[in-house]
């Protein structure tokens, strides 16, 4: 059975956001996301200041519940040893202690990660209706929600600085350069030509999905885009409706919202 320390449901929370990059952190209060920060995820000293200075900013008298949506198991952990050791209370874990907050038909519903989960979940959210989902991240996510609200499962590609890495480390003489989309289509030396390969590949290959996605719902869906790269990729894929940045933690927040509302809290 799920239970959670006895709340007040209209307390500020915080909500945290476990990539495999970045993590991020913010208070949401009201159902909206306030005072976000991005910290790299491998940086446990860079977190623990970003995550006292949001308990202390909140200013509560009783410590505030902490959300956590994570990708990454090790970053898990230890944010959840920070939290008892900080708070003396556990941290609500999206996929463990805490519901997903969005229907997931997929074959196994656990596999998935929960930053899809929750990005879809605030998409949906706000349209209410059928929507894709973008998340320009260390790995790219391309996922589809039905007009029902049900996740019905996506496509992951490596994301811009991952291809030019492989591309770097498995190539005798291509050098490691960072993610960059070159005035013209083509690249006029070497390294314009990966940065135009890999970014304007890239834009191509989301719109290849999401034209399949269309076909299979008759209709072309809201696209809604998110993620670290989003404002370098979000000029040259012109098919992007939406974009809207924090979307994995607006929907960590939703999650917490819903379970309290499903509770009657």
């Amino acid at each position: 059975m799920i239970s959670i320390p006895k709340i007040d449901p209209s307390a500020p929370i915080i909500a945290i956001a476990v990539g495999n990059t970045n993590t991020r952190i913010a208070t949401w209060h009201e159902e909206q996301i306030k005072t976000p920060l991005a910290v790299p995820t491998d940086d446990a000293a860079a977190f623990e200041e970003a995550f006292d200075a949001h308990v202390a900013a909140i200013g509560a008298s009783t410590p505030p519940p902490v959300v956590i949506g994570s990708v990454v198991p090790e970053a898990l952990e230890r944010l959840r040893s920070l939290v008892m050791d900080r708070l003396d209370r556990r941290p609500l874990v999206i996929g463990d202690n805490l519901p997903l907050p969005l229907e997931v038909a997929v074959d196994d519903a656990q596999a998935i990660g929960v930053d899809r989960v929750c990005a879809a979940a605030a998409a949906y959210d706000k349209i209410q209706t059928a929507c894709v989902i973008v998340d320009f991240g260390t790995a790219v996510t391309v996922d589809l929600v039905d007009d029902e609200g049900a996740l019905l499962g996506g496509a992951i590609l490596p994301g811009p600085d991952l291809q030019l890495t492989a591309l770097a480390e498995h190539t005798a003489q291509l050098p490691k350069v960072a993610p960059a989309v070159p005035e013209t289509p083509y690249g006029r030396n070497t390294t314009e030509a990966m940065q135009a390969g890999v970014c304007r590949g890239l834009a191509g290959a989301v719109r290849g999905l999401v034209e399949g996605y269309a076909t299979s719902l008759n209709r072309w869906p809201q696209v809604v885009a998110t993620g670290g790269d989003l404002e370098l990729m979000m000029e040259h894929c012109d098919f992007l409706d939406s974009p809207v940045q924090d979307l994995t933690l607006r929907g960590i927040g939703l999650a917490y919202s819903k379970f309290l509302t499903e509770k009657g809290a």
